[in-house]
């Protein structure tokens, strides 16, 4: 029996050394201009704020994904002006273009965000093209401003679509239904204590971000009908704990 035991753990041994080792992604070679881009990102202290891949400050978002939800001239923008607790900085055309490449080399080194282990990330794709899906064939621009501006800004780096955020975000097309639309503007616009912190956004965007968060309640059960997944064996299903 005992021996037994110990060529069972012995098999788990090598499984388990087998699937962490032999890991087949490679890793992303940076480019001389995405070398540049890494070294303004260290010599004007970003990672005093800003995470990648959850190391860094937490003044600001993570953004190592930052690349795939950010439009070129959005960069150019916030680093002119700045926004909220974050200072303006004097970038010619040449720098910030280096600072974009590091941003999208990033972008393709793995997913920076926590994400809830409830539902994977294939679900949550699933649900993401669902939800654009409905937003479309709704033809409601202020929806989908607000959709746009929940995408681009850093709403994404604590709420996830249609589930409690791996650190415990809300889930927004619940809290839709139960809050009303000027309990969901004061929210945005005030920030509810400890964890979630005044909005910054404009008049217009709020309203933009409350009818999205509306549409979300509003459309909840008809999106997530329309959720389609793809089938998988079940060992690549398991929800392993390797960080990617």
């Amino acid at each position: 029996m005992k021996g037994g035991m110990i060529v069972l753990l012995a098999m788990g041994f090598v499984l388990q050394t087998v699937l962490v080792y032999s890991d087949t992604k490679s890793s992303v070679q940076l480019d001389e201009q995405a070398v540049v881009g890494r070294g303004l990102w260290m010599q004007n202290n970003c990672q005093a704020c800003h995470q990648l891949h959850g190391f860094g400050g937490f003044l600001g978002p993570d953004l190592t994904n930052a690349a795939a939800r950010l439009e070129r001239d959005q960069l150019d923008v916030r680093l002119a002006l700045g926004e909220g607790q974050m200072p303006r900085y004097e970038m010619g055309t040449a720098e910030v273009d280096a600072l974009w490449a590091f941003l999208e080399a990033m972008d393709q080194t793995g997913i920076g965000q926590a994400r809830n282990p409830h539902i994977g990330q294939a679900r949550e794709s699933a649900q993401t093209k669902a939800l654009e899906l409905v937003i479309a064939e709704s033809g409601d621009v202020e929806v989908e401003a607000g959709y746009e501006i929940f995408r681009t800004n850093t709403c994404q780096a604590c709420h996830t679509l249609y589930a409690v955020s791996a650190i415990g975000g809300p889930d927004l097309s619940i809290s839709g239904g139960v809050l009303s639309a000027q309990e969901i503007v004061d929210v945005l616009e005030f920030g509810r204590p400890p964890m979630m912190p005044p909005s910054r956004l404009s008049a217009d965007q709020m309203a933009s971000v409350e009818a999205f968060i509306s549409f979300l309640a509003d459309r909840r059960q008809s999106v997530l009908d329309r959720v389609v997944e793809e089938s998988k064996p079940f060992w690549s299903s398991l929800p392993w704990w390797e960080y990617e």
